[in-house]
């Protein structure tokens, strides 16, 4: 067993960093999967859209994009941390339940964690409403870490909660623990790394340079690590499409429409004289020059008649 009290920073503390690793990695992974899966797909349009309209379609598909990495990898997490609860699973630093000797039986058994609730800043004053957390019954005690001068551990078969007194000698601003570090890592903020006095006071190099507070940023200081699962680590989703790429794939090469237009008597009528005047046109400049062409033709014919009747010899 660790010499350390449980809710002292350096016990829980370098697991609680390792959860938050991997929930970054994990952010990391997801949102790289969704992209690759979101590239590969293709706009299917039965025509060529409009550009607000082309645009208004691809932020849609973005959002949900967005929403489906979210919900998937949120899904993931609670349901590995509530298998984790259901199972009892015992932390290897006993923390959520920790091993009992029992002297007369030589054997050792289980017993669960049971967190006195207060302000453990005060001294005997840690639990004033006899109000206890049971690390069976719940999965997300948490308490203000900090630097204990001593170790505490029940030493016999009765249930003995961890009661701290005197309270710590110093407390780790943001950083909560209780009984599993997942679950009091979303529940702690990264305030912390934005102060080189609380850096020093966790030992962190002098080398480590702290986050900047007055930075731009879509979140606060004091925001839990938590809400920044929940947003992916991301601060905003920056969205790039070409709608002139777009046209050029899907717009037609030629293209044709007909007008259909409702007919009445006077649109009849209309027509109809239209046509006639045409005609009456037409027929008068070509029906003179096809007179004049006939009557040429038959005065040809019958002078190469006469000249032959002239040229036979029969009549001599």
């Amino acid at each position: 067993m660790s010499r350390f009290y449980p809710l002292d920073f350096r016990l829980m503390a370098m697991s609680q960093f390792q959860i938050l690793a991997l929930l970054c990695q994990t952010a990391a992974s997801a949102i790289n999967s969704a992209l690759n899966q979101f590239l590969a797909q293709q706009m299917v349009s039965s025509q060529a859209v409009s550009r607000e309209v082309f645009e208004a379609q691809v932020v849609a598909l973005v959002e949900q994009m967005q929403t489906t990495t979210v919900a998937n990898v949120q899904y993931i997490d609670q349901l590995v941390s509530l298998v984790t609860f259901n199972s009892g699973i015992m932390s290897a630093l006993n923390t959520n339940y920790y091993l009992i000797y029992n002297p007369l039986s030589s054997i050792y058994y289980v017993e669960r964690g049971n967190y006195a609730v207060g302000n453990y800043m005060i001294s005997n004053s840690s639990n004033p409403n006899n109000t206890y957390c049971n690390c069976q019954l719940m999965s997300n005690c948490a308490f203000q870490a900090g630097y204990y001068s001593y170790a505490i551990r029940p030493l016999n078969a009765q249930l003995s909660p961890y009661l701290p007194s005197p309270p710590p000698k110093l407390v780790v601003p943001g950083i909560l623990v209780g009984c599993l570090p997942h679950d009091s890592m979303l529940l702690s903020t990264l305030e912390c790394f934005y102060n080189r006095s609380c850096l020093s006071l966790i030992g962190v190099s002098q080398a480590i340079i702290p986050l900047n507070a007055a930075a731009a940023s879509s979140f606060r200081v004091n925001t839990t690590v938590n809400t920044l699962f929940e947003q992916l680590f991301v601060e905003t989703w920056q969205n790039s499409s070409n709608f002139t790429s777009y046209y050029n794939a899907c717009h037609l090469e030629a293209c044709s429409y007909t007008y259909t237009q409702p007919g009445n008597l006077l649109y009849a009528m209309t027509m109809l004289l239209s046509l006639i005047g045409g005609l009456t046109t037409v027929l008068g400049i070509l029906v003179p020059l096809l007179v004049k062409f006939i009557c040429g033709l038959l005065i040809k014919c019958r002078g190469n008649a006469v000249l032959t009747i002239e040229n036979d010899p029969a009549g001599r």
